[in-house]
């Protein structure tokens, strides 16, 4: 089964973005565990999962802030419907004490998941708002219809959200904190929730993909299991492209990535620890950067040129000051013909 719901409690926090006071609605008991709320929890969670750039780090300690005490207290007592409850509504407390003489934030309602994904326990807070939207209802004395309007749940647009993976947080291995990370014109409004859950030592996932593609970058080829030769770089390429485009819920495992690539020589891992290099045993990838860390693009002055890697260690593309050049003959050949069919000298 690739998802179980345990827990489930929701409250809500009314809060209106030009105001600094914050009211709290919070329930006395949890949800039923039904059809209806793991598939709601499940959307919330691939909603999340479809995050291109999220940030990641650990809790800071409960003398330092809230959040993380009372996970602490959760974490102790098991993970008991009581004790999630309490944990949930001590948090909500506390998240209101944050929010007073915050202006730009807004309220919405606080979904508390206590559920397995792909065999990983987490907890998730995720952050929903009420949206308008549009209904066909069927007339009931003509065989005709009416537009009417509806209210809902915005489950594919999250406010904020955020994730704890309790087995990492449990053997202290690795950044086990996920949250969204908003544009900086967010930044202001958003930067509360970061503070609420009390997030250390972040980083996003650009910044861990970039670091291990440069890991990459210094790895041998593989062996090619097809002609037992080693891989040319473009097939590397490809291939953990593909492999990044496979992993569950975006995640690279390193160990993984070594037995699929190199089989029993961790390859990876020990290039890792002898270069002291901190990246995490698994990480979110952000495949627009690992994209964008193959294919370059560049455009200035009305003139845009694409290369990658290769072309730079070639040689084919470099740059001499104020000067680009570029080592193509057949490139050189379609730009003398153009100049050529323009009467250009």
């Amino acid at each position: 089964m690739e998802f179980q719901l345990h827990h489930l409690v929701i409250h809500e926090l009314e809060k209106e973005a030009d105001s600094s006071e914050a009211i709290l609605f919070l329930t006395d008991q949890l949800m039923p565990i039904d059809e209806q709320a793991s598939t709601l929890v499940e959307r919330l969670n691939d909603t999340f999962v479809g995050k291109s750039d999220l940030l990641h780090g650990y809790l800071a300690s409960p003398e330092d802030a809230l959040f993380p005490g009372y996970f602490q207290e959760l974490v102790d007592a098991g993970f008991t419907e009581a004790a999630f409850l309490e944990f949930s509504r001590n948090t909500m407390n506390a998240l209101q004490l944050s929010l007073q003489g915050v202006i730009g934030a807004k309220g919405g309602y606080l979904v508390y998941a206590d559920y397995t994904a792909y065999e990983k326990r987490t907890l998730g807070v995720f952050l929903v708002r009420d949206t308008e939207g549009m209904v066909f209802r069927r007339q009931a004395e003509a065989a005709a219809f009416d537009l009417d309007t509806t209210t809902h749940l915005d489950i594919n647009k999250l406010a904020m959200a955020g994730r704890i993976a309790l087995s990492k947080y449990q053997q202290d291995n690795g950044r086990y904190v996920d949250l969204l990370k908003h544009a900086k014109s967010q930044k202001e409004i958003s930067e509360y929730f970061i503070n609420w859950i009390g997030l250390e030592h972040p980083e996003s996932s650009k910044e861990l993909t970039q670091t291990f593609m440069h890991v990459v970058d210094q790895l041998p080829m593989p062996v090619d299991a097809d002609t037992g030769s080693p891989m040319v770089e473009e097939q590397f390429r490809e291939q953990v492209m593909k492999f990044a485009s496979k992993s569950p819920q975006k995640v690279i495992e390193v160990e993984k990535f070594d037995a699929h690539f190199y089989g029993t020589e961790p390859k990876t891992k020990q290039f890792l620890r002898e270069n002291e290099i901190p990246l995490d045993d698994e990480f979110r990838i952000d495949q627009s950067a690992m994209k964008r860390h193959y294919k370059h693009r560049v455009y200035a002055e009305g003139v845009s040129l694409s290369f990658d890697r290769q072309h730079l260690r070639r040689g084919q593309v470099s740059a001499d000051g104020e000067q680009v050049i570029i080592h193509s003959p057949q490139l050189a050949e379609q730009i003398m013909d153009f100049l050529a069919d323009q009467g250009i000298e």
